[in-house]
């Protein structure tokens, strides 16, 4: 008694025996994510260290004022962090793409997405705390002693005198993300972007 044989989907090239089984670990994607999310951690603490910081003078008791001059200090610390931000999206797709091979393609790029977003706040929240710490609260001076402070990343109406949600600044890791993985995508030698799950193609004869 012979084997039957293989049955060709009539969507598939003639020869195919249909999709080859890849093993796609849901432990691996999760510790991909959680990676991401804790590479914020360290993105906080360098723009704390790195970031330019607005000098004030403390005029009371219970107030300290930072000039409209030091808006060039508070545009340039808002535009670092924005700036590691961008290179945090890059990073999380090498990240993704060679360390979670076999979620290459919607659901790989939508966990990146997700996670780059989370790792966006908390490295806001960190880099403040960092910042926080390092500077010293400047009600703790005496009067018309000067201090050194970072600016809020929720940005009060995105831009100052502009439109725009105080949340556009956590936009930038998930779209540099998007935009270098279209470009990996795009880039891929083969339709299944290297995951290894094409049909089988058995040739004639």
């Amino acid at each position: 008694m012979t084997e039957p044989a293989p049955v060709v989907s009539d969507d598939l090239p003639a020869g195919s025996i249909g999709p080859r089984a890849v093993k796609r670990s849901v432990s691996g994607l999760i510790a991909v994510a959680v990676a991401v999310v804790l590479l914020g951690i360290v993105l906080g603490a360098v723009w704390a260290v790195v970031t330019p910081a607005l000098r004030g003078r403390v005029v009371s008791a219970e107030s300290a004022v930072v000039p409209a001059t030091a808006f060039g200090s508070e545009f340039a610390a808002v535009g670092t962090f924005a700036l590691l931000l961008f290179g945090y999206g890059v990073g999380s797709v090498v990240i993704g793409w060679t360390a979670a091979r076999s979620w290459r393609g919607p659901t790989g790029f939508g966990v990146l997405a997700v996670a780059t977003t989370v790792g966006s706040l908390v490295a806001a929240v960190v880099g403040i705390w960092v910042a926080d710490w390092r500077f010293g609260d400047p009600r703790a001076l005496p009067i018309g002693a000067t201090f050194e402070v970072v600016p809020d990343l929720w940005l009060d109406g995105a831009v100052r005198g502009g439109v725009g949600g105080p949340w556009v600044l956590f936009a930038c890791a998930p779209l540099s993300a998007a935009l270098v993985y279209l470009g990996a995508a795009l880039a891929s030698r083969t339709a299944d972007l290297g995951v290894g799950d094409l049909p089988t193609t058995i040739a004639p004869g």
